[in-house]
């Protein structure tokens, strides 16, 4: 039985996870910032049946928070949050090209054309070294452009 006096950190992120995917508008807070980027994995060390389903859960509902989160922040201007968010993302799952397409487009936001290149040239050899395969046409657009 769960009661007030007891915090449930797995039900806090979900809950502030949630938050960031569901809410209308740009969202700000520095609290559920923190709690997305410091959150790790539920329960890492039980193997009970039901914990890697939920654990799996907990993650994909994070990274999409993270995310959503990231892409806000850059429209706002605050491209310094928006990398924070993005990175903690990357950090879970790096080959996911969602937050590396913000992390890109947050350098070329501040005018940082060599940290966006020194970026997608290690996101494109990570690709190429675990799929085989290369960014999108669309990333990849995105760094030549600010070059011509």
């Amino acid at each position: 039985m769960i009661t007030d006096d007891v915090h449930v950190d797995a039900h806090v992120l979900a809950t502030d996870a949630l938050d960031v995917v569901h809410a209308p508008a740009a969202l700000h807070d520095d609290a559920v910032l923190m709690a997305l980027l410091d959150r790790g994995d539920l329960l890492p060390d039980w193997d009970d049946a039901w914990v890697p389903l939920e654990r799996e859960w907990l993650r994909r509902l994070r990274l999409r928070a993270l995310d959503t989160l990231s892409v806000r922040l850059a429209r706002q201007g605050m491209t310094a949050l928006a990398l924070e968010a993005a990175l903690a993302s990357i950090r879970i799952e790096p080959l996911r090209e969602n937050p590396h397409r913000t992390v890109v487009s947050a350098h070329l936001a501040e005018g940082n054309l060599f940290e966006a290149l020194r970026h997608f040239q290690a996101y494109r050899s990570l690709l190429r070294t675990e799929l085989g395969v290369e960014p999108s046409p669309g990333l990849e657009r995105m760094v030549s452009a600010p070059r011509r």
